[in-house]
C-alpha cells in the first residue's frame, strides 16, 4: 500500500510563512545545561555539564545525560539540578546558553 500524503492548498502569500515561523519561535523549547560544581582531589573548584535539557511552555523539562545514560522527565529545569546536588560534593546549577556570561541559579 503506498502512503499518500495530504494535497495542501495551493500557496498562500508570505503571510502564511511568516505566521508559521512565528508559531514555531513562540513554542520552541529553551536549551539548557545542568552544571555539576565540585572540589577535586586537588581543593580547587572544577565544573562539568553534566546533562542537556528543553524546557517547555508549561515549565516541565526533559533532560538528557551529557555522557549518555539517563534520560529523565521533570516538572521544571531546577528538579535536574537538585538531582545532581544530592551527590555528596557537588551542587548543580541550571544554565541558560547564549546569554554571552554566566547565567546559572545554583541549587543545593
Amino acid at each position: 500500500m503506498d502512503t499518500v500524503s495530504p494535497q495542501l492548498p495551493p500557496a498562500c502569500p508570505d503571510n502564511f510563512d511568516r505566521e508559521i515561523r512565528e508559531l514555531v519561535e513562540a513554542t520552541a523549547p529553551r536549551l539548557f545545561a545542568v552544571v555539576e560544581e565540585y572540589v577535586t582531589t586537588e581543593g580547587e573548584r572544577d565544573a562539568h555539564v553534566a546533562a542537556w535539557g528543553l524546557a517547555y511552555e508549561d515549565g516541565s523539562a526533559h533532560v538528557a545525560s551529557a555522557a549518555a545514560g539517563f534520560r529523565m522527565a521533570v516538572r521544571r529545569p531546577e528538579r535536574a539540578a537538585q538531582l545532581i546536588s544530592l551527590r555528596p560534593g557537588s551542587v548543580g546549577s541550571v544554565v541558560w546558553p547564549g546569554f554571552g556570561t554566566y547565567a546559572g541559579s545554583r541549587v543545593k
